[in-house]
């Protein structure tokens, strides 16, 4: 198992290149632990499958040692097409969730603050897209484009509608964060700042951190307070892209 401190839980990995599932498994097998995979036609997990292959891919998966397995969807939430695009891609990536047995999708935020939805009309959307999650008993991981922050104040608003009724989701845990750091980074929070938001975020439901290497992942363990703590109970839960994969 893949561990990078003692009394951490194992970092996992990202699988996004184009693949077949024997690949993938053998990814899998080679380093168990969380696995993130992004839906691609050309990926282990695709829109093309059917209803037996998915079920039978989610089990495949498992069993060579993916837990939890995630899924990332082939969007963003503010990418250039029209809302309703975004929203049948989120929607059938929920689906697939369900098929595969994967209890969590990513999603992207592209960059709210410079391009895209105003940032009323992507609250909207992410509401839409929390209800659906919701119905399928899928938790959607909101991931940030920059500053972990922008993430923070989504997630806020979305528990004060689950908390006035007017948002239909089981829990408000039907959402949270997935900490990109390569993002905090070169968006110039330090890692202290973005640590303080991503812990509140742990402690209301399990959040997802990638963007890192083994290395940065290792610096984390050492300098981020009850970040260790936080892998070891499962609130935190860390998935590892190699270096020729990161974002520059």
């Amino acid at each position: 198992m893949q561990e990078t401190g003692a009394g951490a839980g194992p970092a996992g990995t990202v699988l996004d290149e184009a693949q077949d599932l024997a690949g993938a498994l053998a990814a899998v097998a080679e380093r168990p632990g969380p696995v993130e995979i992004t839906i691609g036609g050309d990926r282990p997990v695709g829109p093309q499958m059917g209803s037996v292959v998915r079920r039978q891919a989610g089990e495949r998966l498992r069993a060579a040692g993916a837990d939890p397995l995630l899924l990332r969807a082939p969007v963003a939430v503010d990418d250039d097409i029209p809302d309703e695009g975004v929203i049948a891609a989120v929607d059938d990536a929920l689906d697939l969730c369900r098929g595969v047995g994967a209890g969590m999708l990513v999603l992207a935020l592209g960059g709210v603050a410079h391009r895209g939805r105003q940032r009323q009309r992507l609250y909207s959307m992410l509401a839409a897209l929390a209800e659906a999650a919701s119905d399928r008993g899928v938790r959607l991981m909101v991931q940030n484009s920059a500053e972990v922050d922008e993430v923070g104040m989504l997630l806020a608003l979305l528990d004060r509608e689950h908390d006035q009724g007017t948002l239909d989701v089981s829990a408000r845990g039907t959402t949270s964060l997935a900490w990109d750091l390569s993002r905090s980074r070169a968006a110039g929070q330090p890692d202290d700042d973005s640590w303080a938001v991503v812990r509140r975020a742990a402690s209301r439901a399990p959040v997802l951190v990638r963007g890192l290497r083994a290395q940065d992942d290792a610096e984390l363990l050492r300098t981020l307070p009850g970040y260790r703590e936080c892998r070891a109970l499962g609130s935190v839960i860390t998935v590892l892209t190699a270096d020729d994969r990161m974002i520059k």
